[in-house]
């Protein structure tokens, strides 16, 4: 029995993990992306402005990835590991 516990809280450990680095890692990638892709690149915005643009998108891609964090919180049934039967 405290085997299948410490799996069901590895699970846990994992999802979170996960979804940390999502809400860390995709805002700032998508800031430095978007900005030198899309702002500078293809529309030629100074930099001013092309900042101010790639923060949109990063709080855009912020407010997503926490919004996916907190519905897989809320929503998510646990899934129950099969019992041994003897």
């Amino acid at each position: 029995m405290p085997e299948e516990k410490e799996q069901t809280e590895f699970q846990v450990f994992k999802t979170v993990f996960v979804h940390c680095i999502v809400i860390i890692a995709c805002p700032v990638i998508s800031f430095f992306l978007s900005k030198a892709f899309i702002f500078d690149t293809l529309f030629g915005l100074n930099s001013v402005s092309s900042n101010i643009y790639a923060a949109g998108v990063a709080m855009l891609i912020l407010h997503l990835a926490l919004g996916a964090f907190i519905y897989r919180a809320y929503f998510d049934q646990p899934t129950k590991t099969p019992s041994k039967q003897d």
